[in-house]
């Protein structure tokens, strides 16, 4: 065999499904049958690719066909690649025909915000199949058709829309009273633990209680919480039993507070980061992400609005 040979790995992509096809039936005939075309084609295209290759693929005898350790080796590979590919292609099939969306989104979000707004989801004709993920997807392994992710954006190769700017605010359980203290006043007397989430206040995202402090022009440059969670939503579970003050943000917090659970403590400030819907532009051209984006738009609107006074 001449590996030089440009033309080998040509022949072998064009035989592809022919040894598959051979390698299923164990016929040259049945195969030819399977792909529609006459047996002197098939007996023809082996033989140029046994010639190409230098070594016999098929044992040939009057009573059967039997494969050559090198025919062992392609027609397992050429079944191989055929079954990729038909797993591909119902892929294809099953997104063009499909009305759901497989959506990621990290877990504080999916805990205090999505999850309970699925229904509504239903309701409006939509099939979201939530994967809860702290880490970034990969659209081109096909690991959700759209997520959504908390940052200061943008995303390079990726279409983004901005779905709600965010704010932070403390929260205290509601029973909570700061004495006609503001936060300043607490973190100075020591009087009550203070809660974060460890991710927020070492990134870049900006939620964290320094981004706050500064955010109010309160300084205090040298403040840290005194506990730390891996996960916004386990930090306001956290706040909600009373175990100190957390750190609220835009979409976490208003359902517990309309619900009583949460109170807001000192004002709020608006953030750098921001909740955006982010896919591949494919994904973004179809009728699916936009039927997404009204409804995760309709969303915010409704949990933001009713966070409103008055």
């Amino acid at each position: 065999m001449n590996n030089d040979d440009p033309a080998i790995p040509e022949k072998l992509s064009q035989a592809t499904a022919l040894l598959a096809a051979i390698a299923r039936d164990g016929s040259f005939s049945k195969a030819a049958e399977r792909l529609g075309v006459h047996q002197s084609a098939v007996s023809h295209r082996v033989r140029g690719l046994e010639e190409a290759l230098g070594m016999p693929l098929f044992e040939r005898t009057t009573r059967k066909l039997a494969l050559t350790d090198a025919g062992e080796i392609l027609c397992t590979a050429a079944t191989r690649a055929m079954a990729e590919w038909q797993a591909a292609t119902d892929q294809l099939r099953r997104n063009r025909d499909s009305d759901g969306i497989r959506l990621s989104l990290p877990s504080s979000l999916a805990m205090k915000w999505l999850l309970p707004a699925l229904p509504r989801a239903v309701d409006a004709g939509l099939d979201i199949a939530i994967d809860v993920a702290d880490g970034l997807v990969d659209f081109t392994r096909r690991q959700a058709d759209a997520a959504i992710r908390f940052g200061r954006g943008p995303y390079p190769g990726l279409h983004a829309t901005r779905l709600a700017a965010c704010h932070l605010q403390p929260v205290a359980a509601a029973g909570y009273d700061p004495g006609g203290r503001d936060i300043p006043g607490l973190i100075a007397a020591q009087a009550v633990a203070f809660l974060g989430d460890r991710r927020g206040e070492a990134d870049e995202t900006g939620f964290s209680w320094q981004a706050w402090l500064k955010g109010t022009g309160a300084g205090l440059p040298d403040f840290r919480p005194g506990q730390t969670f891996d996960r916004a939503d386990l930090m306001l579970q956290a706040a909600i039993a009373g175990a100190g003050i957390g750190l609220g943000r835009t979409l976490l917090i208003e359902a517990d507070i309309r619900a009583g659970f949460l109170r807001p403590l000192d004002r709020a400030v608006p953030m750098r980061s921001a909740c955006w819907l982010v896919s591949s532009p494919a994904f973004a051209a179809t009728e699916r992400h936009a039927r997404l984006l009204r409804w995760l738009k309709q969303e915010v609107r409704r949990t933001t609005d009713a966070g409103k006074p008055g």
